[in-house]
């Protein structure tokens, strides 16, 4: 036996829409999460190994012909003058010797071959953290952005539960108005059984004529057509009430509508309900909530694209080693920067002023949107009131068909009327009946969607 209540119960639990909604939630966490992390410090190491084909570094002199200039000094005098001393020496006393061409001859004897090769592998690490300080208040916003983002998923979980609750109550009704017309259609058919007995009794007696009983047999052929119609309705939206509340079908499952409607014998006796709930604000909507955050997140875009141009402040420390000589050597750097952009001033300023446009597009469209809101809501209450109010004049005319076919049926058996009058109040009694069930269908659906657009928890509550 499925309950409106139970029927909402395991929508909640067992619709893939929600899931969804709620797997967004987690990531929107996921994200707000990652954006808490700007706060603390960065922490990167990298290191590298290198090993080369040639000697970076390979000088040769026998290889490029490379040349040796040597200047000697003695006490602060040149090769040059020291060899000019002693010659000036030698000729003064009469020796006949050159003795800078003698040195040369004497140096001229002397070969070198040079050669210094260098780094042909190397290992280096480095380790760096930063702090950053002041990023123009990106970081701040960010994290204000991703915060947002968690109440938005927030907000469309509510209007996805909304939508699932809406949905599977307007299943559920379909399926209580197909009850309510199977049960005037077979009290009509019983009705219609005792009339033909009737009938061909009569005919037998030759009361009537045979087309009366043709007339009876063919509205019997009639209702059961339209009993068999109903039926068939019934099972194919129970299966589809079944199928939407994650439930399998099978033909005991049934629905209770002995508590569906105001109480027993569906009488709409008392004051309408919802007398009372004609100025409900807009504000108090999810859909009202979601356009109010597109403001703030167009807002805290605006800022953190200001935060693109200030200055931006950081700390921080390295610290490295490396071996590319055979004998490793460390060395740690203390740090701080600055940066100020300058020339980014040029562009930024067209950018925030178009981000100021979709803050104006989003105020506009979240006003327009509250006005429509607005008529809705009122509109929705109007037709709730008429739906109200067309309750009590359908059940009068399905009382004033029950009185009319029960004056027939004297009338019939005291021989005072016809068939085709009777069968003419029977079908005007099961078409009251009709426009009845209709009407307290009619009426639910309307309540149902007031109801969505009054408050996010008067949907569960009712």
């Amino acid at each position: 036996m499925l309950t409106l209540d139970s029927c909402r119960a395991m929508a909640l639990c067992n619709n893939a829409k929600l899931e969804s909604a709620r797997l967004e939630i987690e990531s929107a966490r996921q994200t707000k999460y990652a954006a808490f992390t700007k706060y603390f410090p960065t922490l990167s190491i990298a290191a590298g190994y290198f090993r080369s084909q040639n000697y970076l570094i390979d000088v040769s002199s026998e290889s490029s012909g490379a040349k040796i200039d040597a200047t000697l000094r003695f006490d602060g005098e040149s090769m040059e003058d020291r060899v000019q001393a002693a010659q000036a020496e030698l000729d003064r006393f009469g020796v006949n010797i050159d003795l800078q061409s003698e040195i040369d001859n004497f140096v001229d004897r002397f070969s070198y071959d040079i050669k210094l090769q260098m780094i042909d592998r190397g290992l280096s690490a480095n380790a760096l953290v930063t702090q950053p300080i002041f990023v123009g208040g990106r970081i701040v916003n960010g994290n204000r952005l991703a915060k947002l983002g968690v109440d938005v998923a927030e907000l469309k979980l509510l209007m996805s539960e909304r939508e699932v609750l809406f949905n599977v109550e307007q299943y559920y009704w379909q399926v209580v108005m197909l009850r309510l017309k199977l049960m005037p259609c077979n009290q009509a058919l019983v009705l219609l059984d005792t009339l033909c007995r009737d009938a061909e009794a009569a005919v037998h007696a030759g009361v009537i004529a045979r087309t009366d009983l043709l007339k009876v047999r063919l509205r019997q052929n009639e209702m059961r057509q339209t009993r068999s119609q109903l039926l068939n309705g019934i099972e194919l939206a129970t299966m589809a009430l079944c199928q939407y509340i994650g439930q399998p079908y099978n033909d005991s499952v049934s629905i209770d509508i002995d508590t569906a409607f105001f109480g027993a014998g569906h009488e709409n006796n008392g004051a309408f309900p919802y007398a009372n709930c004609s100025t409900i604000q807009v504000s108090s909507r999810p859909e009202y909530s979601l356009l109010e955050s597109a403001v703030h997140a167009e807002r805290l875009r605006c800022k953190m694209i200001v935060g693109e141009v200030l200055p931006q402040v950081a700390v921080g420390a390295t610290y490295g080693i490396q071996d590319l000589t055979g004998v490793y050597r460390q060395n740690g750097i203390l740090f701080a920067t600055i940066s100020i952009p300058i020339t980014a001033w040029w562009e930024t300023t067209h950018n925030i002023r178009k981000q100021k446009l979709a803050i104006r597009m989003a105020e506009n469209t979240r006003n327009d949107n509250a006005e429509l809101m607005a008529l809705q809501q009122r509109q929705a209450y109007n037709s709730l009131r008429e739906a109200y109010e067309q309750i009590s004049l359908k059940n009068q005319a399905a009382s004033d068909a029950a009185e009319n076919l029960m004056d027939v049926k004297n009338y019939y058996d005291a021989g005072l009327t016809s068939v085709s009058d009777f069968l003419e109040a029977q079908t005007l009694l099961y078409q009251a009946l009709n426009q009845y069930s209709d009407q307290l269908i009619d009426y639910k659906l309307k309540e149902l969607r007031y109801r969505q657009l009054i408050t996010e928890e008067s949907l569960r509550t009712k």
